[in-house]
């Protein structure tokens, strides 16, 4: 057998007629995505499924379709396995070992051993499995005696899938075994075979000792049973079926896993696994037309039970897109329109197990993602399993399952947000066009952070590569070195200064951070033991640029623009000087978006004209980038409110000085924001505000302002970043300061950060607003300057 590589995607979508039935409209579908509807949707599922435990703390599943959960007939079998998924899926959701309906849920399986004198099924055992693979997750660092407790029940269970050293073992499974027997091998199928895979595989992920010859035989099992086209099915003389494929290829992935890590070392070997690819190849020629059947009659069960199997391989393969299709948003909108009043789903399986498996899926795909893998034309896959391993490793730091994704230079850039981290790996100089390079600045500005990794032995092409690429893609800052007192060093673990790297950063956050270290290649064989470090470090590298703050799977960080234009409009500007006077170019757009969706008004930030050469103070001549902000002479009057930031000290010309002085008295609005709380800018702004205005005109912007106070939106609580609480306290308070004309304010300054919070994201020792308490303060003050009206005496509210 070829142990090659892993999946590289063909882009081709074809059509498989035999599988389109009735096909599902997704465009007018009554409930679309979104991370609410999701959340929605999985409260509702755990209210129902939590309602439906009896008194002795089972769930029950249907006798006539009780094969695949229990003994046909024999209700005992059939309380197992509806109880194992159930517990399964709730866990999932993050209720624990101690919640009280788990706990007496896990008293009853621990309990209620297999009855017929050892007699039990596939598909139960494996459920019960990932049930106490996560009870043990869950207690072994708060619990040890629960956490032993579970640990020897996963085992137990466990051994009931492994071959006795006497029997002959073929690498499947049927419906029933005796005792820690297997089934007689000519009666193993595949959908049996899939969840025997995932028992034992539920033991490896607990670090039991599985032996090496056991996968091979697994491996052996499912090769010869994929057909001509890629697929697989449950008969031989079938078609292939999604089910069936799904099972194949999520099997073949825990093969793999468990077998061939040591496989990619070295770099330049193929890394095209072809059994797997061929599976792939087959869902994408075929997902659109299986998303899109309506589940009938008896076939509804199989399509959750289907649906899982997607999700199992989505997740394993990293794939965001199966071609062109968003698997997880699609699979999402069908579970959503499925769902009952009461909040389950249905199907031949009886509600506990169907609203099980919709939860599954919904929960499991919802699971953060912690790095972006970017494909891109050169070496990028040299590692293909390196961040399936890490976020394995690091479920430790997160206490939940993190996930990872691929996506390509391809798509739209406001989809790359699952993740806060895209990651860059190679051993060649990588081949980006001028667009490649807008799309990753499009990305970073909107809030991601690039991590690029040199891998096989400090490939010195690769390394020089991404360094002039950052210098295409972000020309006023460098690419410098870490000291060893950095926090990247410090965040989460004690690294002794290495391995060595080189941020580049726009004085908030990282914009991109790269190391020649080779990393990857622990990763890529899970050698958290021997080079915790490599795993450690990369872990340090996720807190510093998230803050340990990870969004759900599918949630808008980036607005999509508005479905039709606002009936308001509020016209505003960066303030330009000689200096960082915009380090988030995107915040007043994102700003602007959200304004747009939530509150009608539409943001017209005025900017310089286009093609004509800035006067005064400008940076276009060194970066080559267009300039974002209009010097104080340039602020017209249409202009209501001009923002002023940077990430250090400033100063102005006289005459600009005293534009900005004219522009303000005649009613403009000036916001002066010190981007990352630099204490340089704070102390630049209030130096100004004492020679324009005069030395004790700053004052707290007082509580009862009516920026603080308008109708449906008032603030009197905030929320502030880790670093802002240390300096400050307890403080739940807005700590905006003011030059008061009347009570209208004229000049608003916040020393906390305001800007680094309107992009949205999270960052390790950034000092200031968190992002919805940053957009509540933006939001108050730009529908307070849209309907207010300067005024020498007191400001009308609104």
């Amino acid at each position: 057998m070829k142990l090659a590589g892993l999946i590289v995607l063909a882009a081709a979508v074809v059509v498989c007629p035999s599988i389109a039935s009735a096909q599902f409209d997704f465009k007018n579908a009554r409930i679309q995505f979104s991370d609410q509807a999701v959340g929605k949707a999985i409260e509702k599922g755990t209210e129902f499924l939590l309602s439906r435990q009896m008194a002795d703390g089972s769930w029950s599943a249907p006798l006539f379709w009780g094969r695949e959960f229990g003994t046909r007939n024999d209700n005992h079998n059939c309380k197992i396995g509806a109880t194992a998924i159930v517990l399964y899926a709730l866990m999932e959701k993050g209720l624990t070992f101690q919640n009280e309906k788990i706990a007496k849920g896990l008293k009853w399986l621990a309990d209620n051993p297999d009855s017929d004198e050892g007699k039990f099924t596939t598909y139960a055992i494996s459920f019960r499995c990932q049930a106490w693979l996560r009870a043990w997750k869950q207690a072994r660092d708060s619990d040890k005696a629960a956490a032993s407790r579970y640990r020897k029940l996963l085992e137990a269970d466990v051994a009931k899938y492994l071959p006795d050293k006497d029997k002959q073992f073929n690498g499947g499974y049927w419906y029933y075994m005796k005792s820690s027997r297997l089934a007689d091998p000519r009666y193993a199928d595949p959908s049996n075979s899939q969840y025997g895979v995932l028992a034992v595989w539920a033991g490896y992920r607990a670090n039991m000792e599985i032996p090496k010859d056991y996968w091979d035989k697994v491996l052996k099992y499912w090769m010869p049973l994929q057909k001509p086209d890629g697929g697989w099915s449950y008969e031989s003389g079938e078609n292939s079926t999604y089910t069936m494929t799904a099972a194949g290829i999520a099997s073949l992935f825990v093969c793999i896993d468990a077998l061939m890590g040591d496989k990619f070392i070295k770099c330049n070997v193929p890394t095209e696994y072809a059994p797997v690819k061929k599976g792939l190849d087959w869902y994408i020629a075929n997902f659109r037309n299986v998303i899109s059947q309506r589940p009938v009659g008896s076939q509804d069960g199989e399509f959750f039970y289907g649906l899982y199997g997607i999700e199992r391989i989505g997740l394993a393969s990293g794939y965001k897109y199966f071609g062109d299709a968003d698997w997880y948003k699609l699979g999402s909108v069908r579970i959503l329109n499925l769902q009952a009043q009461d909040g389950s789903w249905t199907s031949h399986w009886g509600p506990d197990i169907a609203s099980s498996y919709a939860m599954l899926f919904l929960i499991r795909g919802q699971h953060g993602v912690i790095f972006n893998r970017l494909e891109y034309d050169g070496d990028w896959n040299n590692r293909p399993r390196a961040l399936a391993n890490f976020c394995r490793w690091a479920e430790n730091i997160y206490e939940q399952e993190v996930n990872w994704q691929i996506i390509t230079l391809k798509s739209n850039v406001g989809e790359w947000h699952d993740a806060p981290v895209l990651t860059l790996t190679g051993a060649k100089a990588p081949k980006f066009t001028d667009e490649d390079i807008v799309k990753l600045r499009t990305y970073v500005n909107q809030g991601g952070t690039l991590f690029s990794i040199t891998e096989c032995g400090g490939g010195a092409a690769f390394g020089k590569g991404m360094k002039d690429a950052y210098a295409k893609m972000f020309p006023k800052y460098e690419l410098t070195a870490a000291g060893k007192d950095h926090p990247i060093f410090t965040c989460q673990y004690k690294l002794p200064g290495v391995p060595a790297f080189f941020i580049v950063s726009n004085g908030i956050r990282p914009l991109a951070i790269h190391t020649d270290a080779d990393l990857p290649v622990s990763w890529q064989t899970y050698a958290a033991a021997t080079a915790r470090m490599n795993f450690e470090a990369g872990a340090n590298v996720l807190m510093y640029v998230t803050d340990k703050h990870l969004v759900n799977r599918g949630s808008k960080v980036w607005p999509e623009e508005p479905a039709k234009s606002p009936s308001r409009t509020l016209r505003v500007a960066r303030v330009r000087y000689a200096g960082n006077y915009d380090p988030e170019p995107l915040a007043l757009q994102r700003l602007g978006r959200q304004m747009a969706q939530q509150h009608d008004l539409k943001l017209d930030i005025a900017m310089p004209p286009a093609g004509a050469p800035a006067s005064g103070p400008s940076n276009s001549a060194a970066t080559g980038l267009p300039e974002t902000g209009l010097l104080p002479s340039e602020l017209a009057a249409d202009v209501k409110i001009a923002f002023l930031t940077g990430t250090g000290g400033f100063k102005l010309a006289d005459q600009e000085k005293q534009a900005l002085k004219k522009w303000v008295d005649d009613g403009g609005l000036l916001v002066m924001d010190a981007a990352g709380a630099s204490r340089g800018f704070a102390d630049s702004a209030k130096d100004l505000i004492a020679e324009l205005w005069g030395a004790d005109v700053l004052l707290p912007l007082p509580l009862d302002s009516p920026v603080y106070q308008l109708k449906d939106m008032k603030i009197d609580k905030v929320k502030y970043r880790r670093a802002t609480l240390t300096r400050i306290g307890g403080i739940t308070e807005p700590r905006l300061l003011s030059v008061l004309a009347g009570d209208r304010p004229k000049v608003i300054v916040s020393a906390e950060d305001l800007t680094a919070g309107l992009v949205g994201y999270s960052s390790w020792g950034e000092d200031g607003y968190m992002p919805q308490s940053a957009f509540e303060i933006a939001r108050n003050i730009a529908i307070y300057a849209s309907v207010e009206k300067p005024a020498s005496g007191p400001a009308a509210r609104p």
